[in-house]
Order: structure tokens, then sequence, then C-alpha cells
């Protein structure tokens, strides 16, 4: 009898931080951008016809993307997507546990996105302050796209624990107390 074949899980993060800075951002640069066309020429209005624009790209690329993608437990690794921000595979065998956790100072240091700590070798991936999940590596492992850095742990946001928790658990085969 073969065994039951684990069917990857859409495990979601919060996106409301990524829509209200999009939102508000691209506002603001497209009022710069009409009050630089409605002002008199001058140098000023040369630098912001070209900050603007680029401003505006640059964010709608960092911010709308992760509005539309969002984690994936599979059958051997978990796959971290946050945008254009995040695209990470971490195979269940890197994995010693994974437990609900909380940040209690420093959420506006840790900020809304992808942050490195290299004293700590902790990876966020987060999208809000609240739901967060600490994955904690068996050892030291290199994660990222250009720069590879040393990561034991990722603490990650999700809007729902429990889905998160299982998919793991039941594919690292962690017992349920941790």
């Amino acid at each position: 009898m073969s065994p039951a074949k684990n069917e990857p899980k859409r495990i979601d993060y919060p996106k409301r931080w990524f829509l209200l800075m999009a939102v508000v951002i691209e506002a603001i640069v497209a009022w710069l951008f009409y009050a630089v066309t409605t002002s008199p020429e001058g140098l000023w209005r040369m630098v912001w016809l070209v900050v603007a624009p680029a401003v505006g790209v640059l964010a709608f690329l960092f911010l709308v993307p992760p509005l539309f993608t969002h984690h994936l437990a599979g059958e051997k690794s978990l796959r971290l997507k946050m945008g254009l921000l995040l695209d990470s595979t971490v195979p269940y065998a890197w994995i010693k546990d994974v437990k609900e956790t909380s940040v209690s100072r420093g959420g506006l240091r840790i900020g809304i996105g992808v942050r490195y700590f290299p004293i700590t070798k902790v990876l966020f991936v987060t999208s809000s302050f609240s739901n967060l999940a600490k994955v904690t590596f068996h050892g030291e492992h290199n994660m990222g796209r250009v720069l590879k850095r040393p990561v034991t742990e990722i603490v990650l946001s999700v809007s729902y624990m429990p889905a998160l928790t299982e998919a793991i658990r039941s594919r690292v085969l962690i017992p349920e107390g941790g």
C-alpha cells in the first residue's frame, strides 16, 4: 500500500498593509505628478517629472505583486513567496520545529516585507505583527536570490496559523506538543 500523498496547501498572509501602502504612495505620487505638470517651468519641475514616475513604478512593483501571491506547503518543501520581495523554497528536511511567536518590541524595526538580521540569523517575512509563526531549522542554511545569507529561523506572518502548523507538522512529523 502506498503512503497517502500530501496535497499542496495554500498558506495566505495578511495583505492589508501592502494594499494601504500601495494606495497611499500611489496617491501621493499621482498628486506630485499632477502638481509638477501644472507648475511653471524650472529645474525642480524637471526633477519631479523624472522622480515621480520612477517612485510610482518602484512602489507599484514592490507593493502590488504581494497582493496576488501566497505561500505554499507542497509535498517536499515549503514555498515562501511574497511578490517580488521573496521567492524561496525551504525543504522539510531543514525544518526542526514550527510554533506561534510574537514580536513584543521592535515591530517598526522589523517592518513589513522581507528583512534579514545577520546577528541572530533570522529572516523575517512579515506583512503584519500578529499571527506570526517561527520556523526553526536544524542548522544554518543559505537562503536568498542574489545574496545567499545564512538563516537558522524564519519568522513569517500568516492569515490562519493552524493551516501552516498542521501542514508542516504532518510533513515533518513533529509531535503536536513541539
